[in-house]
């Protein structure tokens, strides 16, 4: 659907002819020129130049984005039909801005081939992709187009009893099939239906996912590769039921029980239950009030008859769990997990009492300024926020864990960056602890240049870090405090593709090699080879790598010296994987011996046991698998671990938010967890037991007895994890690229030291320097991330706990897992512990997966169904309700949801919660600012060229009698937006209407207007394709009121009155 906002088609009477003397960027030249004011007064400013041929093609396009004002200029040339052929990768020459021919800006390059180019097949679909680099110049990925064979396709069904049928396979013919093959000659087939849907996708030449649609088009089953070799639905499938309105109410994902919804009449969630609920009697409930703002979560023991709306209302006080909001009858007994408080309402409920802001003139009108949020020791949270004029929270007080009281006041430059933050915490001892960050930017690209974190209880410490990028914008170098003398900078090389190819300290080395280097080349982006020396050893150090036919890492071969061919062997990691990912086999090295030597088996995903053929290594600090405590697994109904017999863990509880409360181990010892209903980890408590006390495995033991306890040491996590206490005491102040360590300076004061991060490319920390320049811990690691076990003394592995991904360890009681946030990770059997909350994205790969087994090109397993571009990305954070706390991850342009899942689980921003919808769905959505409308329809590719929209106010364009007459024609006072923001194009949409190129759904939005513009447009094209996603009608005329709502809230957001429909 289009975002068309109604030109007017008023007759003026008369006009006024205004002359504007405007210098040409180029005289000779059609170009576009964008200024995105970087101050209130223009002063600094970022200049974008799109320069557009004869034809109205966009060719050469520059932009600022050297930190010294350098431009970089990228080019698009056409074949002879008008298609893009080759597209050149930036190039800066200087910082001029002015327009350069194509073949000036070709000399400046010093690859023959910088470009992609692009080759199609007689019905403008392309064949042939080729990656930029003369190296690359003979390895495109290819496309090829045909229909399904005869036996190819099984063809599964679902009965009218809910269940999966089989009915022989689809005739030849009857499916598109599109093959691509990527450079290295691995393939992915998908087979499509005639209604577009896809219905089968094969990759490494076997692992077949199927995808099981009923007559009204709704997905029902999803088909994993090991189902075609373990037919255990339950164990192996995804299962989806609908209700009569479209709508999911039932769910079962691989290895887990089913999950149920309620929806009321205006189709929201009210109420859901996942399998550990329903063995416990509870449900998940859910209220709202009449703007359709969350306002209330909690548990309940009851379900209620009604699906009838209900809208919550406020008072002062009382309500549900003295929230001070109405209540539907019916629930049961009731516990409160989220409380939500919009336009400042929360200042009359009580336990906001403490929680004082400062006067204001700005209306809070929509925006979300206090939560209430229970953690599971029975402690309320409570967090109140206030905004300046732009929707930034720029005043903040909340109750954190412990009663500490936590104060925050931020500024904010001219384009919304965080300027200053000040935080003050309550610590309990000796006053406020006072945390301060500076930040500065370029004012030539607007990137960050500087950051000074201040730390004060007693005495202050101050740092800073500055950051310079080169002429293409790229950070070339990290520069750390001058006491840092030879030690401090950080270095970064990049590639022609802008690919990392380095990171250089004066005692961490890392070197990363994609076609070159000493291993196997790979010209489809997996890294061939890695080598790095730190401070613990004079030879270099690296692996070697090798990837099966589905790019899962099969091996790392470890070996020292330039080609890596001394003492090789000594850590090397290898393994084996079954039809869904899972690791059947896994070796592992230690100095040259062999350390693991494991064969695993399963139920679906699930490891049922595991068989050792090695000894036991027993060298201090290894991470290993223990032969000598045996071999078992259970899970619960929700697919989380319960029990492992190799790491000694007895039991495990889990609350009803899936978070971990207590894990007991067979030798006595207990951890205990305290997380918040939204997820966050608060606090985590290590009990050892005294010796000779033992637990069974596979039951949940009683407490300990305080008699039985040897030592109790417990951390609090403030700040979102920044900030952690050690048993009262503050221990460390986290930032970008190292820490604040306190030591106690006196019984009310602490005094602290700065500890920086030498980090490779998946930011796993192999050095700590202090600030002196000394090297304070080195850890290397296994490819999964185990980490070695070498030179103990040397590299103090108990230094600090943040090691690889930057994520903390915990060793306590042989647990060796990293916390990951929602799950922890197991570097010994290379799998997290729990189902992957988004394993609905990739359906092909099982949900315990770590990394979509390639841990060397990425960290945690990132997203694959919104891909994003720059302009985009500006945009939406330009419409978030506060963007000042996102932090948006990308890989490859493509959208990390888990950077913003956290924000969504406490935000009522519907854009927000929009995006994070698209996210999550495993449909690819590509989202992108052009200055065109591009698409195919009747089978042939057409365009269509975007005029600017403008702002529109009927009372700055008319007065007196005219305006009236104007009004009386229905038009609406106040400022609204007239032209077309922009499309969304879907797969195969049939004979006469506009289908997508590639596809997939695509967002295009115009170019041509503001930033206000984009962003509002992409909020009204996000809602058309979340109702799509859900099955839902998606048309302006099925399902209007939705959609402008959405796109209103952020027009309000951004000072506009009202939708023009």
């Amino acid at each position: 659907m289009s975002t068309i906002i109604r030109d007017k088609a008023i007759i003026t009477f008369a006009s006024a002819m205004v002359s504007l003397s405007v210098f040409a960027q180029s005289t000779d030249q059609n170009y576009l020129m964008e200024k995105t004011m970087l101050d209130a007064n223009g002063a600094n400013v970022i200049k974008s130049v799109q320069y557009y041929n004869g034809l109205g093609y966009p060719t050469v396009s520059a932009v600022t984005t050297g930190d010294n004002g350098y431009t970089s200029y990228s080019l698009v040339t056409y074949d002879g039909l008008g298609r893009e052929a080759c597209k050149y990768v930036p190039v800066s020459k200087d910082n001029s801005i002015l327009y350069k021919a194509p073949g000036t800006i070709s000399l400046a390059y010093t690859d023959n081939t910088p470009y992609s180019k692009t080759l199609y097949d007689a019905l403008d679909r392309p064949i042939s992709v080729t990656t930029p680099g003369a190296t690359f110049a003979s390895k495109p990925t290819r496309m090829e187009y045909a229909a399904n064979a005869a036996n190819e396709v099984i063809c599964y069904g679902v009965s009218s009893s809910n269940s999966l049928t089989q009915n022989g396979y689809y005739p030849a013919g009857s499916l598109a099939k599109e093959t691509t093959t990527d450079p290295d000659g691995k393939k992915t087939e998908t087979f499509k239906n005639l209604l577009g849907n896809t219905v089968m996708q094969r990759t490494g030449g076997s692992l077949c996912t199927y995808y099981v649609y009923d007559n009204l088009n709704l997905l029902r089953f999803v088909l994993p590769p090991k189902y075609q070799t373990d037919k255990n639905l339950a164990a192996t499938c995804y299962e989806y039921r609908y209700d009569y309105r479209g709508r999911v109410n039932y769910k079962q994902l691989p290895g887990a029980g089913y999950v149920e919804y309620w929806y009321d009449n205006a189709d929201r969630m009210i109420f859901m239950r996942d399998a550990e609920m329903r063995s416990a009697g509870k449900y998940h409930f859910y209220i709202y009030d009449k703007f359709n703002h969350l306002v209330v979560q909690g548990l309940c023991s009851s379900l209620p008859s009604s699906t009838a709306v209900f809208d919550a209302t406020l008072a002062a006080s009382g309500g549900l769990l003295s929230t001070g909001y109405s209540y539907p009858s019916g629930l049961g007994t009731v516990e409160l997990e989220i409380a939500n408080y919009y336009d400042g309402s929360q200042s009359g409920n009580s336990r906001f009492s403490s929680l004082t802001l400062p006067n204001t003139s700005v209306s809070q009108k929509g925006l979300l300024t206090g939560i209430v949020t229970a953690a599971t020791n029975g402690e309320l949270l409570v967090q109140a926020m206030q905004y300046d004029i732009k929707g930034n929270v720029i005043n903040s007080k909340a109750k954190d864990i412990g009663g500490r009281i936590v104060s925050n006041t931020s500024s904010y430059t001219f384009t919304n960056q965080l300027d200053k933050s000040t935080t003050t915490i309550d610590v309990k001892y000796g006053g406020s602890m006072t945390v301060i960050d500076d930040i500065g930017y370029n004012m030539n690209n607007g990137q960050k240049s500087s950051d000074a974190i201040t730390v004060n209880h007693g005495t202050a410490k101050s740092v800073t870090t500055t950051y310079a990028h080169d002429n293409l914008g790229r950070l070339s170098t990290l520069s750390r405090p001058s006491s840092l003398s030879s030690n401090r900078n950080v270095a970064y090389a990049y590639d022609l593709r802008s690919w990392l190819t380095g990171i250089t300290t004066s005692t961490f080395i890392e070197e990363l090699f994609y076609t070159n280097g000493p291993g196997t080349a790979y010209y489809n982006g997996n890294i061939s080879s890695i080598r790095w020396k730190d401070n613990s050893q004079s030879a270099k150090r690296g692996y070697k790598f090798t990837y099966d036919t589905a790019n899962r890492l099969t091996s790392g071969a470890y070996g020292e010296g330039d080609a890596l061919g001394s003492n090789t062997g000594r850590y090397s990691e290898s393994m084996s994987y079954d039809a869904n990912g899972n690791i059947t086999s896994l070796t592992r090295y230690g100095k040259g011996t062999l350390m693991d030597n494991l064969t695993i088996s399963y139920t679906g995903n699930q490891p049922t046991s595991v068989s050792e053929s090695a000894s036991d290594n027993n060298t201090s600090g290894s991470f290993e698998y223990k032969k000598a405590n045996g071999s078992g697994y259970i899970f619960n109904a929700n697919g989380a671990l319960v029990a492992d017999k190799s790491r000694g863990i007895a039991y495990i509880t889990y609350d009803l938010n899936n978070n971990p409360k207590q894990i007991y181990f067979t030798n006595g010892s207990v951890t205990k967890y305290v997380y918040s209903a939204s997820g966050q980890k608060l606090r985590a408590v290590h009990y050892t037991a005294k010796p000779n006390i033992t637990r069974t495995w596979g039951e949940k033991p009683a407490e300990l007895t305080v008699a039985q306890i040897l030592l109790a040491d417990s951390t609090d996590y403030l700040l979102g994890g920044s900030l952690t206490m050690k048993n009262g005491k503050v221990d460390k102040y986290l930032f970008e690229g190292g820490y604040a360590q306190a030591s106690v300076a006196s019984s009310t004061t602490d005094s602290f030291a700065f500890y920086y991060y030498n980090q490779d490319h998946l930011g796993n920390i192999r050095e700590v320097v202090n600030a002196s320049g000394s090297v304070q811990q080195v850890t290397n690691y296994y490819p999964f991330g185990a980490p070695y076990a070498d030179a103990a003394g040397s590299s103090n592995p108990d230094f600090q706990p943040y090691k690889y991904n930057g994520k903390e360890l915990d060793k306590m009681h042989g647990l060796n897992t990293y916390d990951y946030g929602a799950r922890q990770h197991d570097p010994i059997l290379a799998r997290w512990d729990r189902i992957d909350p988004l394993c609905e994205k990739y359906y092909s790969v099982s949900p315990y997966v770590y990394c979509a087994n390639n841990p060397i090109m990425f960290v945690d397993l990132h997203g694959d169904s919104i891909t994003i571009d720059n302009q985009s990305i500006a945009a939406i954070y330009n419409g978030l309700e506060d963007g000042s706390h996102i932090h948006m991850k990308f890989n490859n342009g493509v959208l990390d949801p888990s950077s913003i899942s956290e924000a969504v689980s406490s935000s009522e921003d519907t854009f927000l919660q929009d995006l994070y919808e698209i996210a999550i769905n495993p449909q690819m959505v590509e989202l992108k600012v052009t200055d065109k409308n591009e698409y195919v329809m009747n089978g042939k590719q057409k365009s269509e060229e975007w005029k600017a929209p403008v702002d529109f106010n009927v009372e700055k364009a008319y007065s007196g009698a005219m305006l009236d007459q104007v009004l009386s024609l229905g038009y609406s006072k106040g400022t609204t937006i007239s032209g077309n923001l922009g499309q969304t194009l879907y797969p195969s949409q049939g004979t006469g209407l506009k289908s997508s190129k590639n596809g997939k759904i695509q967002i295009l939005i115009n170019s041509k207007g503001t930033l206000n513009h984009r962003t509002i447009g992409i909020a009204h094209e996000f809602a058309h394709v979340t109702l799509f996603l859900r099955g839902l009608p998606h048309s302006h005329s099925n399902n209007g009121d939705y959609i402008y709502s959405r796109q209103l809230n952020v027009m309000k957001r951004l000072g506009y009155d009202y939708v023009d429909w």
